[in-house]
């Protein structure tokens, strides 16, 4: 009997060590109640056993299994000091912990309190490590032989290399090198290209030159097809000078035709057959007809 006893006890007393887990549940008038889980808060007077848990509202959050009637608030991120949430979706399991936006980054040392802007690296540096919401840039010096002119470069470039014959000066960490000078074959070569190009020019003068002068000859030709070439030079000549005459000479009125020509006397032969005068054409001038009158007497 007493055996028994001691095993009851012990299967009770492990029944109430599972159903009171410290997490999920707590202990009230010694019974085991359960708790409400992430991202819910418990209402008031409710249930031991099965409590009515309500979801936190937007802006709160819950993050582990509770007894709270009322959720925690999630932090204000101030833009205007270049804050903003950790994440852009609304969250109610977990805090939602403010950081810097782009360009800007605070330290768990000063427990994030403001944000600062990541430093910029200078001409003659590079970008070591690029800076982070929780880290600054970290900037280092280019190397000997290399340089930079921009700020914030992720590599330094190097100098240039300066062929044989070529002086050189030494560059910078913030400039590059510059070769001076010019070799021997290339003042020759530029000189043998300048001269190629000088008789191009010169080629295509006498061209134009010969062209016009051949246009000239063929007007000459088609104007005095069977003369000598000699003679037909001095003809241009001959013909050019009475245009130049003939265009200095003032212009000349036309002359009216005078008719001087006085009255017909009466013959026989300027008479018709009636007795009437024939009236001679003055000039352009038009002459109306006339029906002749019967002068013979009625019988």
């Amino acid at each position: 009997m007493k055996t028994y006893f001691i095993i009851y006890l012990l299967v009770t007393l492990l029944h109430f060590v599972l159903c009171c887990e410290d997490e999920t549940h707590y202990k009230k008038n010694d019974k085991c109640c359960k708790k409400c889980g992430p991202g819910k808060r418990m209402m008031m007077d409710d249930n031991c056993e099965d409590p009515h848990c309500q979801d936190c509202q937007i802006g709160e959050y819950q993050s582990g299994y509770t007894t709270n009637t009322k959720c925690l608030r999630q932090p204000s991120c101030d833009t205007n000091l270049h804050f903003k949430p950790q994440d852009d979706k609304p969250i109610t399991t977990r805090l939602n912990k403010c950081v810097c936006e782009s360009g800007y980054y605070c330290t768990l040392d000063d427990d994030c309190s403001a944000c600062r802007e990541h430093s910029v690296c200078k001409p003659g540096q590079r970008v070591a490590k690029k800076g982070s919401p929780e880290s600054d840039t970290v900037c280092e010096a280019c190397k000997n032989g290399t340089f930079s002119t921009h700020g914030s470069v992720d590599t330094c470039q190097e100098w240039t290399k300066c062929d044989n014959g070529y002086d050189q000066n030494t560059g910078s960490l913030t400039s590059d090198r510059i070769c001076l000078g010019s070799p021997v074959h290339r003042v020759v070569t530029g000189i043998i290209v300048g001269v190629l190009v000088l008789g191009v020019i010169v080629a295509l003068v006498v061209y134009f030159k010969k062209s016009k002068k051949k246009q000239g000859w063929k007007e000459v030709n088609d104007e005095f097809p069977n003369e000598n070439p000699n003679v037909k030079g001095l003809n241009i000549m001959k013909h050019q000078d009475e245009d130049v005459e003939r265009a200095h000479q003032p212009l000349r009125q036309p002359e009216e035709d005078v008719d001087n020509s006085g009255p017909v006397s009466p013959t026989p032969s300027n008479m018709t057959e009636n007795g009437n005068v024939v009236d001679q054409e003055h000039g352009k001038e038009h002459i109306i007809s006339t029906t002749e009158s019967n002068s013979y007497p009625y019988q």
